[in-house]
């Protein structure tokens, strides 16, 4: 299974290539989503401007502000989905503020391939073995899927829902898979998240979207996502 990393981001420059490193992977399987920074991302870190190095991820610019995550997830959804060209594939989708453990992307896949779920994503508290779950519903706080890291199988047409601009996003993309091939937690791996919750509390229209995509949720589902 080709494994493609997706990664939105804006004003983490260095944080983001220092993720994208990490993953060893050639460009043309990571996506960088660059999201208005500025200065924006280079394509590579470079020290001799006459002699750059090969890019480390292929670079999209988007100017969307504030920005819409379900359709930064998207368009890497699609361009993973390009890319495999009908191949059997999975699709990460990381924040730009992780600090991934060695083998992240393998034991995601491995999960997917041994449970036939739809989304993979790591365990945070302790538990190990895989969790697979298949009821549809609300799920524990304590127990929703990770969306600042998660990888999902491409070809089965599961999209973010572009309604859920800030927050829950990753709420209906999990409820969307447990109506399907379920989702699969991941224990014994731990993911690093940096700065959970920051940009949402340092820009007012952000904390404020979270409200309405809350509202839009429950919409949606006839009730909240915990």
């Amino acid at each position: 299974m080709e494994t493609y990393v997706v990664v939105p981001t804006h004003n983490r420059n260095e944080l983001v290539l220092e993720l994208v490193q990490s993953l060893e992977l050639p460009a043309e399987r990571v996506l960088i989503i660059d999201n208005a920074s500025n200065p924006p991302v280079p394509p590579a870190p470079s020290i001799d401007e006459f002699n750059p190095p090969p890019p480390v991820a292929t670079l999209l610019l988007d100017f969307e502000q504030p920005p819409n995550l379900s359709r930064l997830w998207n368009l890497g959804i699609d361009w993973a989905e390009k890319q495999a060209g009908g191949r059997e594939h999975a699709v990460a989708v990381l924040n730009d503020d992780v600090v991934l453990p060695p083998l992240f992307l393998d034991y995601m896949v491995s999960a997917l391939r041994q449970t036939g779920a739809d989304i993979a994503f790591p365990d945070q508290h302790g538990r190990v073995g895989l969790l697979h779950r298949t009821i549809p519903g609300p799920v524990p706080l304590r127990e929703r899927m990770t969306g600042y890291a998660f990888v999902l199988r491409g070809g089965v047409g599961l999209r973010a829902d572009e309604r859920f601009r800030w927050w829950c996003g990753d709420d209906d993309l999990e409820w969307q898979a447990l109506e399907r091939g379920g989702t699969v937690c991941v224990g014994g791996i731990g993911v690093q998240h940096l700065y959970p919750d920051r940009s949402t509390r340092s820009r007012p229209e952000l904390e404020a979207q979270t409200h309405r995509d809350r509202t839009a949720f429950v919409q949606k589902w006839g009730r909240a996502p915990w």
